[in-house]
């Protein structure tokens, strides 16, 4: 099957072959704007009947060709979850939701409430049934709006990033649910997804995606094991499969690839408990990138001091913050969704006042500055790309900061080449930014702050949407901004990341600063994170199993795998 958007100049889709079996929980991957998400649409019947197209070849769901079928019949038996579950929500209140669909095919009315008995059962949202679609957090609006799906009876579940905008937390929840209808509902499971060591442990097969064709396939050991393959097209295995398989590449005998922090802690335990050679052990030691010092002509250019901030609705988001942000850094805010890392930076860019204390800025209040004044000094990417974009072709979009600032057009045209480099966007120039994927939404997004060279730079969740070589480009490009001055601030959910780029983390919990320091120190405190739902990255929560053969904490593959050959061979 091939297909093509109207107007297009080139297949989306590309000689797709594929067959899934009844029950079978398959993860779809790849980089980007692949074609994942309009291979799905063909499958669901938003293609052809909503978008159109060229499609060659043909789509069967249950012998029946999804272009002959009327999308009311298709929804039967095929359910899409959304990257975003608000833009599938049509009532107000979680009951009402889960009614909808049923209702809308004529379902008798003692059958519907038997539905939604049934759902809120398999879901887990039994004590959510009378609340407020709005009120709820992320990760029980996207259960809900799972729930409302199993309403439909669907055999088929389709789950399109399901928990890019989670927290950890929020993200468990949701990939439980889904592992849970699949094992109880027997329900097939095509399930698109970055969190790959979320997940792996519970597919069934691996579909890899590039440039609109099928790559690979197989089980999650057979496909995470081509560690090169992935990395090439921008995807990184999980990293107790990667610690493995380098550990492999240089010539050290571990039998079976490790899906987990368990398989992997167990594996390198055999390994060093079978080469290990010297005794007593040696201490290994590793150099961070900073030792977090505060050199003295870095002077403050953010201060807060006892920041509260009650919202109209009674809600207390800040309480009582404490914090000094210095020229140079480069700082990670982490917490579980509703500690108060957005309403924290929104002070800082003055879209909030406080309700009690101050945020300065180089010393001024930035509530008595002007946006455009604060806007010369920070700039500030959100979460979700599309409050950014407004203009008609990226290439404007880009150019739109650098033109207000009064700059001539060839400066102009300089920055917006150079911001189109690095978030891989040529060839998109003369699109329109809505209608590209969400990913590269965030990379036009984040290129049209770019462009403007702010001294301080906040990220919202920069790995939102994005695949790892987008993710990896977008973070190096921040590293090396900050390694030329700029101070850079981090909001993410994504460990990884802030464990490898990030020199300070800042967590916050329920309102209030719960750890601030070195990175490494930060993600030594287990039990700490634990209490705010926050995990280690798997590196290091394997690492910190490992204490007891002389391994420091690791924040990355590399770092543990270098530590493990010292250890071993003395290199």
């Amino acid at each position: 099957m091939s297909f093509k958007y109207p107007r297009g100049d080139e297949y989306v889709l590309k000689n797709i072959n594929l067959k899934v079996k009844e029950g079978e929980f398959l993860l779809l991957m790849g980089p980007s704007g692949c074609g994942k998400t309009t291979l799905v649409n063909t499958i669901n019947g938003i293609i052809p009947h909503v978008i159109e197209g060229v499609r060659e070849g043909s789509v069967l769901v249950f012998g029946k060709d999804v272009k002959e079928t009327p999308i009311k019949n298709i929804s039967e038996t095929v359910g899409t979850v959304f990257q975003n579950p608000e833009t599938q929500f049509f009532t107000m209140t979680v009951e009402e939701e889960l009614a909808f669909g049923p209702e809308n095919l004529n379902v008798p009315p003692e059958e519907i409430k038997d539905r939604i008995r049934e759902a809120i059962e398999y879901v887990g949202i039994e004590d959510l049934l009378d609340k407020d679609i709005m009120s709820l957090s992320g990760g029980q609006k996207q259960r809900v709006a799972i729930a409302s799906i199993l309403t439909m009876k669907p055999k088929i579940l389709i789950l399109d990033e399901p928990t890019s905008d989670l927290d950890p937390e929020g993200a468990a929840e949701v990939l439980a649910t889904v592992k849970r209808l699949n094992e109880r509902l027997n329900s097939t499971i095509l399930l698109i997804e970055h969190r790959l060591e979320e997940v792996s442990k519970h597919v069934d097969r691996v579909i890899v995606m590039n440039e609109g064709k099928i790559i690979a396939q197989g089980t999650p050991r057979k496909v995470f094991n081509d560690t090169e393959m992935l990395e090439s097209i921008g995807i990184r295995p999980p990293q107790s499969t990667q610690v493995v398989v380098e550990l492999k590449k240089r010539g050290f005998n571990i039998p079976n690839i490790a899906l987990t922090v368990e398989e992997a802690v167990m594996a390198l335990r055999n390994l060093i408990n079978n080469n290990l050679k010297t005794s007593p052990l040696k201490k290994i030691e590793i150099k961070d990138r900073t030792q977090y010092k505060i050199k003295e002509e870095n002077i403050p250019q953010i201060e807060i001091k006892n920041l509260w901030h009650l919202y109209p609705d009674g809600t207390l988001a800040l309480r009582g913050i404490n914090l000094t942000i210095h020229k140079g850094e480069f700082i990670g805010i982490i917490g579980q969704n509703g500690a108060g890392k957005s309403t924290l930076v929104s002070h800082l860019i003055g879209l909030l006042h406080p309700s009690q204390g101050y945020v300065k800025l180089y010393g001024r209040d930035v509530t008595k500055l002007p946006v455009s004044e604060i806007a010369r000094h920070i700039g500030f990417i959100f979460q979700d790309p599309d409050l950014m974009l407004f203009q008609s072709t990226v290439w404007d979009e880009i150019a739109f900061g650098p033109r207000n600032m009064g700059l001539d057009e060839e400066e102009v045209r300089k920055r917006v080449e150079e911001s189109i480099d690095m978030m891989r966007l040529k060839g998109y120039e003369k699109r329109h930014p809505h209608a590209l994927s969400r990913g590269q939404r965030h990379r036009v997004a984040i290129a049209s702050v770019l462009s403007m060279r702010p001294e301080i730079l906040i990220a919202d969740e920069p790995t939102t949407g994005q695949d790892y070589g987008a993710t990896k480009k977008y973070l190096e490009l921040l590293k090396r901004l900050n390694e030329e001055g700029k101070t850079i601030i981090v909001i993410s959910h994504d460990m990884k990341t802030i464990a490898k780029y990030v020199d300070r983390v800042i967590v916050l919990k329920k309102g209030r600063i719960l750890l601030d320091g070195p990175t490494r120190k930060i993600f030594e405190k287990v039990d700490l994170l634990a209490s705010t739902n926050i995990d280690p990255p798997q590196v290091t929560q394997i690492s910190l199993n490992l204490k007891e053969f002389g391994i420091p904490v690791a924040l990355t593959v590399e770092e543990l795998v270098d530590t493990i050959t010292e250890l071993l061979r003395g290199e």
